[in-house]
């Protein structure tokens, strides 16, 4: 019996294997062993074992997850069949508005937990705050007639949940008040609502100072309903005071009903204030409200009637004032304008004009008194121009005479307001003479050239003071040689008229080079009379050098007189050079290339007798006539212009 157990318990241990290998998984593709979950004595009996991992296979068990049971999420035994979405196994109360996303609102240890959906309301047009949080979502989702909550659509206006309160809160309905309550009301509690200086209207009338609602109520202002018919205006609510005002009478001053014009929002209306203009007279000096009173001023009612001037107030001081006599001298009835603000008219002092005449030098207030000029009355009929008080000392004058050389009337022109006009000195016009050089007045006085009366016809050129200097002049002589009576035009304004020097034209002749005035005098090319019948061409002066030239003959050569197209400026006429042979490709190079150097003379190539102009075509060939019977043998070059023919530009071998 015991060998037969023996034998039993070995098949018993080897058949589910067997079995295994033989029977196909009721799960599906499941690659975990069995005995993961399976205990070995019985397929229904199941022990998860601590190797098995649900998050493996994309769905974590945690929360309520891992306290259910398999077959609540596995209805059928193939395991890839169960969705992973909510609403495989939770029904969607929301009917799909909110999504298939339940995480976004739920957590997995219970769908009463309310932490994410505070947190998703939060991003919301809605967000939770105060007594919101702790209201239940059934309390504003109402179910609707199929017994589900409404989400998408749910109105987010404070009338929608509490309207019974508006209604049932006393003066709410009377009195109008928005159904907007977080006007008043905050969300952490309805019995806090408070109306402060933050929400309630700033205008017209703003709930600071005595209005402050921490010294006055609602009703104090709001005497009917609703509150909108408040009064808008300070005299709507204090109009017994403005009546009962008696210091000052503010009916008989006619004072604005605007009592925040002058009155602070204190209690008992203390420390009135006005703003008083400062124009057409301010409260500062004499004027101040430490030294007078308002009826002072304000003699009649209403205040408005007041005296706008100076004079207004003050004509029997202007009257009564004799010195100096105001009224004789005809001063302005403005009291200002010498007159500051202060007792007793004080130190009066008179911005005295600038024009005509500055009380500056010895016209000085600190010099000389105002009846000094003023010397009839009123005082604008004083002269206004220095002749008009100066006349005599202008008439007196005799170094130089004024009235003689016909002097400007106005003294400020030479004279400084100086004592006894001392100092004078005029502003010579620079042109036509400048006072300078010679014409100094450190060298010369204004006699010398001032010599008739009126200066005023003084000679304006220098012949007609110079005309004298200019005939007597030899040296060269400058009458002969037709010279400039302009004598600026060679002379500076120095003593003995050294130095002279003229500006010479540069056209056509330069004077440089062989020209220059240190190496030729003016005699050498002006050998005529006047100076401007020079000869103006080099072959003028030079003629008998072109017809007596020989190495080479210019004459027979043909050559131009313009001397300057083959010399420079240079003694002898050494060096020389026509240009124009190397002017272009077509002419015959003789200073560049292959060929420099090459030629002694002209005579090489320009035969005698003739002009250089009808020399034969200078062709390479009449010189190179043997490139035909040698490297070019064959090749059928022509007799023309090697350089021209594009091989042997400038003279270059190829």
């Amino acid at each position: 019996m015991k060998r037969l157990m023996i034998v039993w318990l070995a098949l018993f241990a080897a058949a589910p294997l067997a079995a295994q290998e033989r029977t196909t998984s009721p799960h599906g593709d499941l690659k975990t062993e069995c005995a993961v979950c399976h205990r070995p004595d019985s397929w229904t009996s199941l022990q998860i074992s601590s190797q098995f991992n649900h998050a493996d296979f994309g769905f974590p068990l945690t929360g309520a997850h891992g306290a259910t049971t398999c077959r609540a999420c596995h209805a059928t035994l193939d395991f890839q069949r169960t969705s992973s979405d909510c609403t495989a196994c939770h029904t969607d109360l929301h009917r799909g508005e909110l999504g298939p996303n339940c995480a976004r609102c739920h957590t997995n240890r219970s769908f009463g937990d309310h932490t994410a959906m505070t947190k998703a309301h939060q991003l919301t047009r809605f967000p939770l705050t105060g007594g919101h949080l702790a209201v239940d979502c059934i309390a504003c989702h109402k179910p609707s007639s199929q017994g589900q909550m409404q989400f998408v659509g749910t109105p987010t206006t404070c009338a929608t949940c509490h309207q019974p309160e508006y209604n049932t809160a006393p003066n709410h309905v009377a009195s109008r008040y928005p159904t907007t309550c977080e006007g008043c009301h905050s969300t952490v509690v309805w019995n806090s609502a408070a109306l402060g200086a933050a929400s309630h209207p700033t205008t017209p009338i703003a709930l600071t100072g005595v209005h402050s609602a921490n010294l006055i109520s609602c009703t104090q202002c709001h005497t009917t309903q609703p509150y909108s018919t408040v009064q808008q205006t300070c005299d709507g609510c204090h109009h017994a005071d403005y009546l009962g005002a008696k210091d000052p009478d503010h009916v008989a001053g006619n004072f604005p009903t605007t009592c925040t014009s002058c009155h602070g929002l204190v209690a008992g209306w203390l420390g009135a204030k006005f703003d008083h203009p400062t124009s057409p007279v301010a409260l500062t000096g004499a004027h101040s409200p430490n030294l007078v009173t308002c009826t002072q001023c304000h003699t009649t009612m209403p205040y408005s009637t007041v005296k706008q001037t100076c004079d207004g107030c003050h004509h029997a001081e202007y009257v009564a004032t004799t010195s100096p006599s105001h009224v004789a001298a005809g001063y302005s009835t403005d009291c200002a304008s010498c007159h500051q603000a202060v007792a007793n008219w004080a130190g009066a002092s008179l911005n005295h004009p600038t024009t005509p005449i500055a009380l500056s030098g010895v016209h000085s207030a600190n010099l000389l008194t105002c009846t000094q000029c003023h010397t009839t009355t009123p005082y604008s009929t004083v002269p206004q121009t220095c002749d008009g008080c100066h006349h005599n000392a202008y008439v007196a004058a005799k170094d130089p005479d004024h009235v003689a050389g016909n002097f400007s009337v106005t003294c400020t022109q030479c004279h400084g307001l100086v004592a006894g006009w001392l100092g004078a000195t005029f502003t010579h016009p620079t042109t036509p003479i400048a006072l300078t050089g010679a014409h100094s007045a450190n060298l010369v006085t204004c006699a010398q050239c001032h010599t008739s009366m009126p200066y005023s016809t003084v000679q304006r050129t220098c012949d007609g003071c110079h005309h004298q200097e200019y005939l007597a002049t030899t040296n060269p002589n400058h009458a002969a040689a037709g010279y400039s009576t302009d004598c600026a035009t060679c002379h500076q304004p120095v003593a003995n008229w050294t130095g002279a020097a003229l500006n010479h034209p540069t056209a056509p002749i330069a004077l440089t080079g062989v020209h220059s005035s240190t190496l030729v005098q003016c005699t050498q090319c002006h050998t005529t009379m006047p100076y401007a019948t020079v000869q103006r061409t080099c072959d003028g002066c030079h003629h008998a050098e072109f017809t007596t030239t020989t190495d080479p003959n210019h004459v027979m050569a043909n050559f131009s007189v313009t001397c300057t197209n083959c010399h420079g400026l240079v003694a002898g006429w050494t060096g020389a050079k026509f240009l124009a042979h190397d002017g272009s490709v077509s002419q015959f190079r003789i200073y560049s290339g292959k060929h420099l150097g090459k030629w002694g003379n002209c005579a090489e190539c320009h035969r005698l007798g003739q002009p250089y102009a009808s020399t034969p075509s200078l062709l390479c060939l009449n010189c190179h006539g043997d490139v035909q019977t040698d490297q070019h043998r064959g090749d059928n070059y022509t007799i023309s212009d090697c350089v021209r023919s594009g091989c042997h530009a400038n003279g270059s071998k190829p």
